[in-house]
């Protein structure tokens, strides 16, 4: 097989391939020979060793493809099966890998491997942001920080079919349009626009019922000036760096407002709610809630160009590694 590691902890550049065997699939696995490979944040943190591990280290964390063996006592999964799987251990940038059984999901068939792999591990991530942490409604106004970037792109659309208002954010003023594209009522940019400001003004005042935050550092002051009385601040990420440790007193000053630190892995877990969360996000996709968009396809072994596009902003939606 070939594959993708962490040589050392640090810049894009430390993306190795490299040839390795792969074993026979153990009891509980399927070999999955991958067609394309979803790229991550979550990489670009992994590479530069902000959680942890030693190198070398395996990356990525999901990808769709063709079973091509099957492990003993693994049922509903035939050879020839075209899955999808999300979460687990990290070591997706490959060709060919086995994967936990559990972690398998059918690939649809009107879904391509190519935006089965650029939509799945966003798609659950938008999926518990939207359905798990607060109920909204019509009447609620959101913030998204990263508008254009892969989650974004899958949110904003499926927020908006709920008829909840969103202003999004963008790093640079060419990406405002496309964040617009997606159902934002405004986009503010980064270092140019008062974030504040336009939630106030398109939520009449009241702020946002709740702000996704996966910026950190460089937004957090913004995501907390914009929200509303009992508001919920949702810090799923950190692009720019980790937050401060935040002193329960400005939580009460700010409007008895409510932070969470949640991680998707958490909300697929256990395999019933693995799969539940799949079924809504091929059923939003079936009814054009949201489409994929694919920003730019690069060879596995150039992946150290799809962690630069991730690492400065140079993407709009999905960025995917093609492994055959």
């Amino acid at each position: 097989m070939k594959e993708i590691v962490v040589g050392r902890f640090g810049g894009p550049e430390e993306l190795v391939l490299r040839d390795r065997d792969v074993p026979p699939p153990a009891e509980g696995e399927v070999q999955v020979r991958q067609a394309a490979v979803g790229v991550n944040f979550i990489d670009v943190l992994l590479r530069r060793g902000e959680l942890g591990g030693t190198p070398p280290a395996p990356v990525g964390l999901e990808a769709a493809g063709r079973v091509v063996a099957v492990g003993a006592g693994v049922n509903g999964v035939a050879v020839g099966d075209r899955v999808v799987y999300a979460g687990g251990a990290a070591g997706a940038y490959c060709d060919i890998r086995n994967v936990r059984a559990d972690r398998i999901i059918a690939t649809p068939p009107s879904l391509s491997d190519d935006d089965a792999a650029a939509i799945f591990f966003k798609a659950l991530t938008a999926d518990y942001l939207i359905h798990k942490l607060r109920p909204l409604t019509q009447d609620d106004t959101v913030l998204f920080h990263g508008a254009a970037g892969g989650v974004g792109s899958i949110a904003i659309p499926w927020l908006r079919s709920l008829g909840v208002s969103v202003v999004g954010t963008t790093s640079k003023p060419d990406k405002a349009a496309y964040a617009h594209s997606l159902g934002c009522q405004r986009v503010a940019v980064l270092g140019q626009d008062d974030v504040a400001d336009a939630v106030r003004d398109v939520s009449g005042g009241k702020g946002a019922s709740v702000v996704y935050d996966s910026i950190g550092r460089a937004t957090i002051d913004a995501s907390f000036a914009s929200l509303a009385r009992f508001g919920l601040l949702v810090t799923f990420g950190w692009a720019s760096g980790d937050i401060d440790p935040i002193p329960p007193a400005k939580l009460r000053e700010r409007g008895s407002v409510f932070v969470t630190r949640p991680t998707v892995s958490h909300y697929i877990e256990a395999r019933d709610d693995y799969v539940a969360a799949a079924g809504r996000v091929f059923a939003a996709l079936a009814a054009g809630v949201f489409s994929p968009h694919i920003h730019e396809t690069v060879a596995l072994g150039d992946a150290g160009r799809a962690h630069h596009l991730l690492e400065t902003g140079g993407h709009r939606g999905s960025v995917i590694l093609r492994s055959a």
